[in-house]
């Protein structure tokens, strides 16, 4: 008993380290474990088949009998007072009479409107 007595302090103090380790490797534990977040997957609000039917047509509709492109396809820079359609590798480019780059363009076909060039799949020229 006499020793016991004469390490009081020392036995308070191993007890009181004891339960704060406890204390702060649970509160770990707690903050470990977040609850991971619910997914929802939803519907899409609109139907996309007929989109998708809708585009299909389009692309159809611009295509001719023998399944090109619709507009006249030319092997010369004759395209005087007509819309230039502009193909490269990554894009295909129309340019408006009075445009930036018209006079400078060599036409891989001529367009008489913009739909007829929307139609085949160019965008317009930004400048």
């Amino acid at each position: 008993m006499s020793k016991v007595r004469g390490s009081e302090q020392k036995i308070a103090l191993v007890i009181g380290y004891l339960l704060t380790a406890g204390l702060f490797f649970g509160l770990g534990q707690f903050y470990n474990n977040p609850k991971p977040p619910e997914i929802t997957i939803e519907e899409p609000a609109i139907d996309l088949t007929k989109i998708n039917d809708t585009l299909n047509t389009a692309v159809s509709q611009s295509l001719n009998e023998n399944g090109q492109v619709a507009g006249a396809s030319t092997d010369s820079a004759d395209c005087t007072g007509k819309i230039k359609g502009n193909i490269s590798s990554n894009s295909k480019i129309y340019h408006m009479p009075g445009g930036s780059f018209y006079n400078r363009t060599v036409p891989e076909m001529c367009f008489d409107s913009e739909a007829e060039a929307r139609a085949a799949g160019f965008r317009k020229s930004q400048r």
